[in-house]
């Protein structure tokens, strides 16, 4: 049986990115700032109470450091400054942290913890989305009233519980509440990110990806399947059976208006990130987990389908559409880019494929190239080369893409170029659309 197939696997995360349509390299590192989210906390809990509850021993134990004796419902001031007992308290979550990882300590500072509202100040200059609003236009996620930077703010500054901030090696701790039991296990998570900056250079593995979406992406699946993982385990050996059940019931703030996709693409480096680590830790522990910053997965589907990681399996390089010998040269390059499996997947379904068929259609990827080109004024023309791995994935996909075809609102086709190779061609206009022809021969 092929091991992608059948796995049922969500897929999601988020890096949105410049408003307008020219193509420029992104400032490396390509994510100032590692986070975790409320909603994404909340799922994590919930499976491990599930496993548990299920008989399930969980851990990859066993532990070192005591349980922090803390009381952990007391308010604590907020503001740029923790008081001594919230440090002591940190720093021990450090110390049981870089035991779990087996990792060296991080030179940090001390953290800082900011009310929802101080964040909403902060978070937006941090941010840097990764697709322009001409692009997710012209893949159908997003409307032309809709900004994609002032969305990923909304999201963020709503759902954010801590970060840290890669640039300023520093750790923030979001709460309105104090010490709650998610402010501990939002720092777990945070000094996980703190103890892979300082063991593998994050900085660096973000400037050898940086404008790869894809490649982009695993990066980011590693990284936060890691910190999860650990801040989960952190959280089983530390934290009572009452204060987990607590955890679940951090209020998801308001997300009106938020793209599903959005959401989804949100969750991919947690959830699909820590399955992807925990087979790396069932092959070799965590010098397994360890190893894979020093060889990147290299798509997201080696973190969507880790035993491709393990075979090594690489993806086939494409070579994207010449647009604008077609458009002319007046017109901008807005994308030029591989989007990868997890995207697929994602954009399939917003453009009204089932779930389960959009992930079944965006399975056996090989490789792909997205392009875009705008003249600026509204019109714009998309073409998506697509190679797969199997000649059935090229006939499951096309068959996806034509069942919604009729209701996208723009012009489109797909052109079955040959059992591995899938062209999608897109355009805010039927002549344009049927201008592009000539790239597939017609």
């Amino acid at each position: 049986m092929n091991p992608k197939r059948g796995l049922g696997l969500r897929n999601l995360n988020l890096t949105a990115d410049a408003t307008d349509a020219t193509m420029r390299p992104m400032p490396p590192p390509a994510r100032r700032v590692a986070a975790i989210l409320v909603l994404l906390l909340s799922l994590a809990i919930i499976a491990v109470l599930g496993l548990r509850g299920m008989g399930f021993q969980i851990g990859f134990g066993p532990f070192a450091g005591p349980t922090p004796e803390v009381e952990t419902a007391t308010p604590q001031p907020s503001g740029p400054t923790p008081s001594q007992d919230a440090l002591a308290v940190f720093s021990q979550i450090e110390d049981q942290i870089r035991d779990l990882r087996d990792l060296p300590a991080a030179d940090i500072g001390p953290p800082e913890i900011l009310t929802r509202a101080e964040l909403a100040e902060v978070l937006p200059g941090l941010l840097e989305p990764a697709l322009d609003n001409e692009t997710l236009r012209a893949l159908g996620l997003l409307t032309a009233d809709q900004d994609i930077v002032a969305l990923t703010e909304q999201l963020y500054v709503a759902q954010v519980l801590g970060y840290y901030d890669f640039d300023a090696t520093q750790m923030v701790v979001v709460t309105d509440a104090g010490l709650t039991p998610a402010a501990l296990i939002t720092y777990a998570h945070e000094y996980t990110h703190a103890l892979q900056d300082a063991a593998f250079d994050s900085g660096a593995a973000q400037e050898a990806v940086a404008g790869q979406r894809d490649r982009e992406l695993a990066l980011l699946g590693l990284q936060e399947g890691d910190a999860t993982t650990a801040m989960v385990l952190w959280a089983i050996g530390n934290l009572s059976a009452d204060e987990l059940s607590g955890i679940t019931e951090t209020p998801v703030q308001d997300m009106s208006g938020i793209p599903d996709w959005m959401v989804r693409l949100l969750e991919f480096p947690y959830l699909s990130g820590a399955e992807f680590v925990g087979q790396l830790y069932a092959s070799g522990g965590w010098d397994a987990v360890n190893a894979a910053y020093d060889d990147l997965p290299a798509s997201t589907e080696q973190v969507l389908h880790p035993q491709t990681y393990i075979d090594g399996e690489a993806p086939i390089e494409v070579e994207g559409l010449d647009l604008q010998s077609v458009v002319g040269d007046d017109w901008t390059l807005a994308s030029d880019t591989t989007l990868g499996e997890a995207w697929m997947a994602i954009w399939l379904e917003e453009i009204g494929v089932p779930r389960a068929p959009a992930e079944m259609a965006a399975a056996d990827w090989g490789g792909d190239r997205l392009t875009v080109a705008t003249d600026g004024a509204g019109s714009w023309v998309l073409g998506w080369r697509i190679a797969w791995d199997a000649p059935i994935e090229a006939t499951e996909f096309e068959t996806a893409y034509a069942g919604v075809q009729e209701g996208l609102p723009f012009a489109a086709r797909v052109v079955h170029v040959s059992d591995r190779e899938t062209i999608v061609l897109q355009a805010s206009s039927d002549d344009l659309l049927d201008s592009l022809g000539i790239l597939v021969g017609d």
